[in-house]
């Protein structure tokens, strides 16, 4: 994928300010399946926050972003908060053969699946499998409630252009996470629906 296509308008400091704050809760029960000291890597980090929110629960943090307006503002924000222990690389998610298998404890997708092309979404994800034991996945509930959360979501989705909306649609209609955890075996541990029903949290080995 080229990877400047990843840069829109919203991305970095607008993000920031505007969607962050909504995913606070995403992040905490994300920090709430993470076992303390663990090694993680987090699969379109964004603006890092997720990230940051995990620094002093996990010994080693990797982000990874295609987008480099998000990756340029969460090592900013990296360096500015003086997390050592956390790292910021540009590049594919499902290219990462600097590592190697098993790397890490436990390898985050946290509301970027729907995002990428529906081509795009196995290759990740069986990298994510490669590289760590543990796979949390958080994303849209398929199917979605009929509620004013979703018709929200679905507002905003919509609002980031058409693309993104395309892969936003093609991932509800291809039933969401769990028929892409079963294309690799995954064995879900568990799942966790919050948001109105309008996430969804998959933990899986």
């Amino acid at each position: 994928m080229d990877q400047n296509q990843k840069d829109h308008f919203y991305q970095g400091w607008l993000y920031h300010f505007l969607v962050d704050p909504l995913l606070r809760r995403v992040h905490r029960l994300v920090r709430s399946q993470v076992k303390p000291g663990s090694t993680l890597i987090d699969i379109g980090c964004g603006t890092g926050q997720l990230l940051f929110s995990l620094a002093d629960v996990g010994s080693k943090l990797v982000g990874v972003e295609t987008s480099k307006r998000m990756w340029s503002f969460a090592n900013r924000q990296a360096r500015a908060r003086g997390f050592n222990n956390v790292q910021i690389l540009f590049g594919d998610g499902a290219k990462l053969e600097s590592f190697s298998a098993g790397s890490f404890d436990y390898a985050i997708a946290c509301m970027v699946l729907h995002e990428m092309d529906a081509g795009q979404r196995l290759p990740v994800l069986k990298e994510m499998q490669r590289l760590a034991s543990n796979v949390i996945l958080v994303d849209y509930q398929v199917p979605p409630p009929a509620n004013l959360a979703v018709a929200m979501c679905r507002f905003i989705e919509r609002l980031a252009g058409r693309r993104h909306f395309r892969n936003y649609t093609s991932f509800i209609n291809n039933g969401g996470l769990l028929p892409l955890c079963e294309t690799f075996s995954l064995s879900v541990q568990r799942e966790i629906t919050f948001y109105s029903h309008c996430f969804h949290l998959v933990k899986t080995q």
